[in-house]
């Protein structure tokens, strides 16, 4: 009896540091493309997220190519069954605000050379919705999902050389 009990908490505790190590999500990807025509450019693509339950923040690096920045490079947000309210900001600049259920923004304007930020802050509700934030271009897609806290909390770090 006092094996089986043992075994019992074993597996729990294994069970639980699964759980725990994998709340917190890394991700990374690296892509590049090269073309062999005489006006050729290159481009450089590195990706890397973390997402952390504890900080409730979500965080995404992107490393891009300053040639990429001639096309659309998109930011969409939908939350399909809920209202946001906030804001999004580069470099500390608010460049759109937040009143609906979907969102979408063309981020190249606002980009140039060097290190970029990109803030979403925002409340939904109900906070029992699930919010989708996505950037796509040049080849690009990241895309994030938060649900069940009633905030969304997204930052975008940019390096464009």
């Amino acid at each position: 009896m006092q094996n089986l009990i043992f075994y019992a908490l074993c597996v729990g505790l294994i069970i639980s540091l699964t759980a725990g190590l994998t709340n917190n999500l890394s991700y990374s990807q690296i892509s590049s493309e090269a073309s062999s025509d005489s006006g050729a450019t290159q481009t450089f693509t590195s990706f890397t997220s973390k997402q952390s339950n504890s900080a409730s923040t979500q965080r995404n690096s992107l490393s891009l190519s300053a040639a990429n920045l001639k096309q659309p490079q998109i930011l969409k947000i939908n939350a399909p069954s809920a209202r946001l309210q906030g804001e999004i900001s580069i470099n500390g600049k608010v460049v759109q605000r937040l009143n609906d259920s979907s969102s979408k923004l063309d981020l190249s304007p606002y980009l140039s050379v060097g290190q970029q930020k990109i803030e979403i802050s925002a409340q939904y509700s109900p906070s029992t919705a699930a919010v989708s934030v996505e950037v796509q271009g040049s080849g690009n897609n990241i895309s994030q999902q938060t649900s069940g806290s009633g905030r969304l909390n997204y930052t975008l770090d940019l390096d464009i050389q």
